[in-house]
């Protein structure tokens, strides 16, 4: 399994074990309750050295709820940077601790959910 798609799931895993009762998917549907923990875009730059294959990812993690629960929201991004602002799964994968990197509660352009935002960034091998 490729680097990327190892992240995502080790990322998806750590949160459904750090923040319980609160979904967290990598695509939602219209059955998915609020609020709920997605995993949104990434990219990665080339981070390779002369003898080992690196990749700088960032990774996007976005939340929802209702947009009356701004607040909550604002807990959520919390819970969810705490679980991941330095935190590693070395066994899964090559890499340095995750950094995060930005966090922002927003209203959603659909005019009923709030929406926030945690990036993080991950050093991986491979």
């Amino acid at each position: 399994m490729r680097a990327g798609r190892a992240l995502r799931q080790i990322v998806i895993a750590r949160l459904r074990s750090q923040i319980p009762g609160v979904p967290v998917v990598d695509k939602p549907t219209e059955k998915t309750p609020m609020p709920y923990i997605v995993l949104g875009p990434s990219y990665w730059n080339d981070a390779s050295v002369e003898c080992i294959e690196a990749r700088e990812v960032t990774l996007q993690i976005d939340a929802f709820d209702k947009r009356t629960n701004k607040g909550a929201l604002e807990d959520l991004t919390d819970d969810i940077s705490a679980a991941l602002n330095g935190w590693a799964d070395e066994v899964a994968l090559t890499m340095h601790p995750l950094r995060v990197t930005l966090v922002r509660v927003m209203d959603d352009p659909d005019g009923v959910s709030a929406h926030g935002l945690v990036s993080v960034e991950a050093m991986v091998e491979g």
